[in-house]
């Protein structure tokens, strides 16, 4: 997966700790293919689970899967995830 390696070459990627390293590409695999409209469910379990192992992430952490989320998008599709976005701040 070239997203992955690109991602594993991100300078916040690997100053993550493992744990997040490893959540952060469950996160991709689970949202390789899938439309926008799929991947709420996704995000928001994702999202719990993190909550669950008490794991956040830092500012810079946070631009690397906004980064993921919109490195595949058309901007359409980026307008939707904007609105996503916003719904989960409110979570």
């Amino acid at each position: 997966m070239n997203a992955m390696k690109n991602i594993r070459n991100n300078p916040a990627f690997r100053q993550m700790d493992p744990k997040k390293q490893q959540m952060v590409e469950l996160l991709m695999n689970s949202l390789s293919g899938k439309q926008l409209n799929e991947v709420l469910p996704i995000i928001t379990n994702w999202k719990n689970k993190m909550d669950q192992e008490g794991l956040t992430f830092t500012q810079a952490e946070n631009m690397l899967l906004t980064e993921i989320f919109t490195s595949q998008m058309s901007p359409a599709q980026k307008s939707q995830y904007e609105l996503i976005k916003q719904f989960m701040k409110k979570n």
